[in-house]
């Protein structure tokens, strides 16, 4: 039945699939010629299907579209259930072996037949061969080259001549022959041949190549698999393969692997043993055989009778981190070796690691961190009798001790200097660590340990440590070195006294600092009791005398050069050449630096250079006719010299040179406070300190944010701007009072969203309310112009939102706010035109975008009170017609609703502004180069703390988790759609159709039809969905689609999860083309996907980014746990209230973190919106209709049905 859908459309198909589903094809039966069926639609049709070898020859049916000479869908019924009527005949047949019924064989025998040059004639003589029985195929073996990824098939076999057996064989791929070979004596077609051979392939090949290809033909012989695909089949199988022995062959108690510890003359030696818990444990002979039993879940024997299964399983927790361990060292091991191959072409060591390796370096650091719990052996084999025991780990420092010694000439007796000696423990170095040994404990040394006593580490030779120090040497040994030793080591001197006859006086220095001619000077001296050495005199530098502690004073000299960088030889001294950057460091760092080194002496001059590090800063803020005023100003300098250090920041440079001569550090929050400030104004430092400066009120929050965080700056705020900030900061507690209808509806954090509202709108601020989906934003914008018509306040509103959502926002306001007057601008342009001259009737007017666009010039003359634009991202790009609209309507305040006020870019919030307060954000060039390039490029924190600053106080948003305790686990919205024309239509005339059906039905023949009638009423709920599930040649839109698609893309800029549910599996299809076309990733669940990968697809859609399921409600209604989502849409509502609620509680179940949303889409004015409104009245009365329950109708009278269609 291949190929039979080409002669139908989708449209068609997809009619006949529906038929058939829903049992419209009965009295199926097999005829001679194919088959037979009576499929029941309006009427009944006979439907025959003509069919010869699986293959659909002719198809027949007496409705009018067939007997118009096409393929009807009841047709198409027919043969969707013929074909499950096969499927089901063949899995009630007895389990074969499936055999190849398309002569597939994956070697191409006619290109092998002439790769080995065989003619007839050698096909001749080759069969009589085989006939005669003088060749017989001996084996025909598959497997792998090292130079092929392609399976080969190695083909051997035997010719008997004169009772001589010669061999004969032949290496070949799918297609190529790779070698031949024959040693039958007298053959003359060559005995050996290679690739691209030319030689004459003799009668004995031709009559082996015979045999394999009948035996290849009856054992299906070969594979395309190539290498690296069996290999890696191989690799799962042997995976579970290991599995499988490890559950068969568990020992009874867990295999224990421990460390073993040797030390031994030539170092510390690691091995391992294993055994079962309790039980006796074996050493380990073969670390690399080790890590083979446990990768293959092999049998080890230990000792002469324990058999140990290495599956991974069988070991503890605890012993699985030496196995890694093991695993690592080995294959470090291998790598050492390969590489050395390479490199040298041979490795004469030992191959592979056996029982014990060597422990230093990153092993050491390792073994460290695993055996810090104490379950290493340890043994001593370098003292007698031998040590053993248990060995520890800690920290730990070993204690060390030296002694002082005066050193003599052994002749003379003459003084020397000293000896120095002691002991040091044998230390074990890692990577990372150094280490010792002492009483069965693996101390690890601490960092500043060794970084201190490094160089005795270093000189001790067999942990013994000893070195002399001379007579010139003794002052830079007892004035640097050992004063640092002494915090980490036991100092013991024994002739004290005597050495400090010969030890010179320590050095000091001493720093004689000068101001003069705009220049720091500096002379400095090395003071050895009463002698002092000048540090710039470079005669001293080459003149080494005894006493001096040269390495000291080159570290005092390199400090000094580093503040004074020139040098004046004559007068031996340092200065700055006059250089203002280098006196500032000397003011700001090196004073510190030569204090840190030595005394400092400074002249009045000297100290007369002063650095400032803080000007004293105030900022007045007033607030007047809806804009602020901003004084600035300083009580230490001038508005003219601020003017000056202000640019000197923004130049970025460190301090600023005042008239007075002192330093002023540019290190300065107040000055960065006012840097901002300006940038934020957008003012130069010209403008900012004239005086008075008038700036937008809706600059008042950030000034104030940016004051309240530099407290140390003054300010001066009036009354007025007090207030307005006063207001902003206690939003939940502002004196706006729900509407008394409203109390008990809203909910706290809508209450506060509500106010939050009222405060912007009372200053004439904008404002974007952000809340995540599901949040009841519509509901918080209506509450608050109800409250300003309640307050006789409200001029009139417009409110834009997408064409799908005009008619919702209708009924939003109809539910919540029936006291508002509201009309909803839609209708054709005339009808539109008019709505609009009588704007002023009204207090609300609804409109889209799209229409927005279309009437603009009817807007022109119209000043609205309010303008509210929902889904805002509709504006996105502010290039877009859509966003020039809606700045183009005069209002007098503007609100945006958006769950995703930055989709992509952060222009998107940039265009939001834009239409909210213009030049609140500036012109885009502006904000592109001053906050998007900085922050999307460089992830400029800075410029993105600044725009937070500015924009936060108008953005409220609130995630879901943010409102949980405020919130039930399910929140539940009806979403309306209403028809367009066509669709209207078709709609009105399948009313009008029923309605005169069922008036001209007496109660006898109402009873007889009622499967009928469910058929209508299924129609009648497909033209709600989408009229092309039951119209072919329908090429109108769907406003239940377009609504649809709204919410789902609305949703997953949000960063949502989705299950979108539908009856008709037809109409999953044409979502499944729109998403398609939107880019948006989706999984479906049919009736048809296998149970197998409805799991997996279920398992997948929890872990991973994919964005929406589709289900079929009664293929997905039950047993699925989709936690991943928290967004649940029901496209056609499943009536049958139970139903609906399970397929719901796939996402709204045990394990859902998130607040769950459930959506019911409704066409405004159908039948569905009077199923809804009878639900709870007469439940059982909607399970009847749309259950698809054809013995429930039963109890529903025909006068009940017209009601419903009123």
């Amino acid at each position: 039945m291949k190929n039979w859908k080409e002669a139908f459309s989708p449209a068609t198909l997809n009619m006949g699939r529906e038929l058939y589903k829903n049992g419209s094809v009965t009295n199926l039966e097999q005829t001679d010629k194919g088959y037979e069926a009576f499929v029941q639609d309006r009427t009944g049709y006979t439907v025959k299907i003509g069919m010869k070898g699986g293959v659909v020859k002719s198809m027949v049916c007496g409705c009018p579209v067939a007997s118009g000479k096409g393929n009807c869908k009841h047709i198409a019924a027919v043969i969707f259930a013929v074909q499950q009527k096969l499927r089901e005949e063949r899995k009630a047949r007895p389990a074969e072996v499936k055999e190849q019924t398309d002569g597939y064989s994956y070697f191409q025998m006619d290109e092998l037949q002439k790769k080995l040059g065989l003619t007839a004639a050698d096909l001749r003589k080759a069969e009589k061969l085989v006939d005669g029985g003088l060749i017989r195929l001996d084996s025909a073996d598959l497997g792998y080259t090292e130079y092929e990824d392609a399976m080969i098939c190695i083909v051997r076999g035997t010719f008997l001549k004169k009772n001589v057996h010669y061999t004969v064989s032949f290496n070949v791929t799918a297609d190529q022959v790779l070698s031949k070979y024959c040693d039958v004596a007298g053959c003359k077609c060559g005995s050996y041949s290679w690739y691209g051979m030319t030689e004459k392939t003799c009668e004995h090949l031709a009559a082996l190549f015979l045999l394999f290809r009948k035996y290849a033909a009856q054992n299906r012989l070969g594979d395309a698999t190539d290498k690296a695909g069996i290999m890696i089949i191989r690799s799962f199988q042997d995976k579970r393969a290991v599995g499988v022995v490890a559950r068969n062959e568990s020992c009874e108690r867990p295999l224990l692997v421990r460390p073993r510890v040797v030390q031994k003359e030539d170092g510390f030696w690691l091995s391992f043993k294993v055994g079962e818990e309790g039980g006796r444990l074996y050493l380990i002979k073969s670390m690399e055989e080790f890590t083979e039993l446990v990768a293959n879940g092999g049998n080890g024997h230990y000792g002469t009778t324990a058999v140990f299964n290495h599956s991974l399983e069988n070991f503890s927790e605890d012993s699985r981190k030496y196995i890694s361990f093991i695993q690592e060292i080995v294959s470090d091991e291998q790598e050492f070796i390969r590489r050395y191959v390479d490199n040298y072409g041979g490795y004469r060591g030992k191959n592979g690691v056996g029982q014990q390796i060597q422990l230093s370096g990153r092993r050491l650091d390792i073994f460290y961190e695993f055996c810090a719990g104490g379950d290493a052996e340890y043994e001593n084999r370098t003292v007698k009798p031998v040590r053993k025991g248990g060995l520890t780990c800690a920290e730990g420092n070993p204690r060390l001790e030296l002694t002082i010694r005066k050193y003599e000439n052994t002749a003379t007796h003459i003084f020397e200097g000293i000896k120095v000696s002691g002991e040091i423990p044998v230390l074990l170095r890692g990577q990372q660590h150094r280490y010792y040994l002492e009483n069965m404990c693996l101390y690890r040394l601490e960092r500043e340990f060794v970084e201190h006593v490094e160089p005795l580490l270093s000189g001790a030779r067999y942990n013994t440590l000893s070195f002399k120090v001379g007579r010139q040497k003794l002052a830079a040994f007892y004035y640097t070195i050992l004063p640092t030793l002494r915090d980490y080591v036991e100092i013991r001197e024994e002739d004290a006294g005597v050495v400090e006859q010969y030890l010179q006086p320590d050095v000091r220095f001493v720093f004689y600092l000068d101001a003069v001619d705009q220049d720091a000077v500096c002379r400095a001296v090395a003071v050895y009791g009463e002698e002092q050495v000048p540090l710039a005199d470079q005669k001293s530098v080459l003149r080494a005398e005894a006493f001096r502690d040269q390495y000291r004073e080159s570290e005092a000299r390199y400090t000094v050069r580093k503040f004074f960088p020139e040098l004046d030889e004559e007068h031996q001294e340092y200065h700055c050449g006059k250089d203002e950057d280098a006196v500032y460091r000397v003011l700001s760092e090196g004073v510190q630096a030569l204090m840190a080194m030595g005394e400092v002496q400074s002249t009045d001059r000297f100290k007369r250079l002063n650095v400032s590090r803080r000007t004293k800063v105030t900022v007045g803020v007033s607030l007047e006719s809806g804009l602020l005023n901003l004084d600035i100003s300083s009580e230490d300098i001038s508005q003219e010299e601020l003017l000056e250090v202000l640019a000197s920041y923004r130049m970025k440079r460190r301090f600023h040179r005042l008239k007075n001569g002192d330093f002023l550090s540019l290190e300065d929050d107040n000055l960065a406070m006012l840097s901002e400030m300006m940038e934020a104004l957008h003012m130069t430092p010209k403008e900012f300190v004239k005086g008075k400066m008038q700036i937008p009120a809706y600059r008042a929050l950030y000034l104030d944010r940016m004051l309240e965080e530099n407290d140390h700056v003054y300010s001066n705020r009036d009354s007025r701007f007090k207030k307005l900030i006063k207001d902003f900061k206690v939003v939940s507690d502002a004196d706006f009072e729900e509407p008394p209808t409203l109390q008990k509806v809203l909910r706290k954090y809508q209450k506060t969203g509500f106010r939050w509202i009222r405060t912007l709108e009372t200053c004439h601020f904008g404002g974007i309310l952000a809340d995540d989906m599901g949040l009841g934003k519509t509901l918080q914008m209506i509450t608050a112009l109800l409250s300003l018509k309640l307050e006789n306040n409200l001029k009139t509103a417009l409110v834009v939102c997408p064409a799908s959502l005009v008619y919702n926002w209708g009924e939003e306001f109809s539910r919540f706010a029936p006291e508002l007057s509201v009309c909803l601008v839609t209708g054709t342009q005339e009808e539109r035109r008019e709505k609009l001259a009588d704007y002023q009737s009204y207090d609300v007017l609804v409109t889209s975008y799209d229409l927005l666009k279309r009437d603009i010039v009817s807007y022109e003359d119209i000043r609205f009170g309010y303008e509210v634009i929902d889904e805002a991202q509709y504006i996105k790009n502010h290039t877009t017609a859509a966003a020039k609209a809606v700045k183009l309507v005069h209002s007098d305040t503007r609100f945006a609703l958006t769950g995703t006020p930055i989709e992509n870019r952060l222009s998107e919030l940039w265009s939001i502004f834009d239409y909210l307060m213009p030049g609140f954000l500036y012109r885009y060039e502006t904000f592109k180069k001053e906050f998007e390039t900085p922050i999307v490029r460089s992830n400029d924190e800075k410029a993105a703390e600044r725009l937070r600053k500015m924009t936060g106080p108008f953005i409220m948003r609130r995630l879901k988790g943010d409102v949980l305790k405020d919130l039930p686990d399910k929140l539940e919205e009806i979403r309306y759609a209403r028809f367009e024309a066509q669709q209207q239509r078709l709609y009105d005339a399948q009313v009008v159709h029923m309605r005169k059906t069922l008036a001209e039905q007496d109660p006898e023949e109402f009873q007889k039809n009622k499967l009928e009638i469910l058929r209508e009423l299924t129609r009648l709920r497909q033209i709600c969905c989408d009229p092309s599930l039951c119209f072919e040649d329908y090429k109108g839109g769907s406003a239940k689609l377009a609504t649809c698609l709204d919410l789902v893309e609305s949703a997953v800029e949000g960063g949502h999860k989705i299950l979108l549910f539908s009856q008709f599996t037809t109409m999953l299809e044409r979502i499944r083309q729109a998403f398609a076309d939107r880019g948006i990733t989706y999984y479906e669940i049919t009736g048809s996907t296998p149970k197998e990968k409805r799991l997996s697809l279920v398992r997948q859609f929890n872990k991973d980014q994919v964005q929406v399921f589709l289900i079929s409600l009664k293929a997905g209604g039950t047993g699925l746990n989709l936690t991943g989502a928290d967004v649940v849409i029901h496209y056609d509502p499943w009536w049958n209230v139970a139903v609906q609620n399970q397929a719901t509680d796939r996402a709204h179940r045990i394990g859902q973190t998130k607040v769950v949303s459930v959506f019911k889409l409704i066409m405004k004015n159908t039948i569905e919106e009077k199923i809804c409104k009878l639900q709870e009245s007469k439940q059982n009365l909607a399970d009847q209709i749309l259950s698809g329950d054809a013995a429930s109708i039963g109890s529903m009278s025909r006068e009940e049905l017209l009601e419903l269609l009123m």
